[in-house]
């Protein structure tokens, strides 16, 4: 599932609930390689550069935000943490991770929470008057 295939207030549910693990993978520089938007080099097709990047950064992602990951996935799924970790199998996790990793929506927030660009909303004045 992706994110754009999220409709009506559960898309609040969802967006509230992968702020925390973005925001936790999105300040892991080397986790976040992995969604930062490159050009294949020349000479290389644009699937197969996404493939080695993906098997290149996967790997480091998994091991150090497990948790992160499973929040995320869970939460775009619809169910519990619990509930996705139960289901949880090898090609469950690579269909989903796949998912994600090819989400253009997904790539989208989180390249916003490395970048702390705004999503459209106007600033907000976080200071008082005196």
């Amino acid at each position: 599932m992706k994110l754009s295939d999220i409709k009506g207030e559960r898309t609040l549910d969802v967006i509230a609930e992968i702020i925390e693990p973005i925001s936790n993978i999105a300040q892991d520089k080397q986790a976040a390689a992995l969604f930062k938007r490159e050009k294949a080099p020349k000479g290389m097709d644009a699937r197969s550069f996404a493939i080695e990047k993906l098997k290149n950064a996967a790997i480091s992602l998994i091991k150090t935000h497990k948790h992160d990951i499973i929040a995320i996935l869970a939460a775009i799924q619809g169910v519990s943490v619990e509930e996705y970790t139960d289901t949880l199998n090898i090609a469950k996790l690579m269909h989903d991770f796949v998912d994600i990793a090819n989400d253009s929506e997904f790539i989208g927030l989180f390249i916003s929470a490395q970048s702390g660009i705004s999503s459209g909303s106007a600033p907000v004045n976080s200071k008082a008057e005196a």
